[in-house]
């Protein structure tokens, strides 16, 4: 396969840095461009010191007219791909959005929960970017949605559940997610301040996250029926890596662990395992994932 151009737009915020970083020794990606309109003129290894040698060059401005590639990530805040997609998909260029903006296919549902969407008539032709459920539209698509942080945890660790969903309560499953301060991005806050976070547990947005609609709405796809979902979200004092804790209430006694086992049997991220640590997965592309079932109450653990 030929080399393949990318660019990344908004390349010097957490996930830009850790695109960078992935693409940048990838062995399809040719030339490899990233934008920055805070950063213009500098190094990408001196805003992500550990870019030193794997990426040196530097942030350019972005100009969507002038803008050519194969491949353009938005690593951009939530509001800012809906206005910059369309025009790069008119020029035939093949977007992955890592924001939220595209990933309902109902478009007023992410405007329930974000901001008026600019473009909803894209909403329903992006395809959901986890490619252990999505894999082959994924590979056709011309607009992908990268998936939310919490739901890649929560959804991955659901799905090999759908073959027995009959026996499951798929209306009262409770989530409970632990994350680290990366996840609110590079910018200053005082709430993920390291004085206010270290020796801390700090829950937030209980029974009100946006990323709950987002697990409801490709769980209930994947698994064809209505799902409603409990979930609190909780700030620990790491820096790197999500544990979510799903309980699933259903008149079960079995193990599930090697049925987890061979529904992942071929997805080279994704191990199964009876100790997922988040220190085994922080800085990879793995997801560690185990399953109990609780024979006190039939209920399924999945961590």
């Amino acid at each position: 396969m030929k080399d393949i151009s990318v660019t990344v737009v908004g390349g010097s915020g957490y996930t830009g840095g850790e695109l960078l970083r992935i693409l940048a020794r990838h062995p399809q990606v040719g030339k490899l461009t990233a934008t920055s309109r805070q950063h213009e003129g500098k190094k990408a290894s001196s805003v992500h010191q550990n870019l030193l040698n794997v990426y040196d060059k530097e942030f350019k401005q972005m100009d969507e007219k002038s803008m050519d590639a194969d491949f353009i990530f938005l690593a951009t805040p939530h509001g800012e791909s809906m206005t910059i997609a369309p025009g790069l998909l008119e020029k035939g260029v093949k977007v992955v959005d890592l924001s939220a903006d595209y990933r309902f296919k109902d478009y007023k549902i992410y405007e329930k929960y974000y901001q008026k969407h600019a473009s909803p008539e894209l909403c329903k032709k992006a395809i959901y970017g986890l490619p252990e459920a999505y894999r082959k539209e994924i590979k056709k698509a011309n607009l992908v949605a990268n998936p939310g942080c919490y739901p890649t945890s929560v959804i991955l660790g659901l799905l090999p559940l759908a073959r027995i969903k009959k026996k499951l309560e798929m209306k009262k499953i409770v989530v409970d997610s632990l994350s680290g301060t990366s996840g609110a991005g590079a910018k200053p806050s005082e709430f993920a301040h390291h004085s206010e976070v270290d020796e801390n547990l700090k829950v937030y947005n209980v029974a009100k996250h946006r990323h709950r609609p987002e697990m409801e709405s490709i769980v209930g796809e994947q698994f064809g029926c209505d799902v409603k979902l409990s979930f609190t979200p909780t700030l620990a004092p790491i820096i790197r890596g999500i544990q979510s804790n799903i309980h699933v209430h259903g008149k079960l006694k079995e193990n599930l662990m090697d049925s987890y086992k061979k529904f992942y049997g071929k997805e080279p991220f994704i191990r199964i395992t009876e100790t997922p640590y988040v220190k085994n997965v922080a800085h990879t592309n793995y997801c560690d994932m185990g399953v109990w079932t609780d024979e006190n109450t039939s209920e399924i653990i999945v961590i």
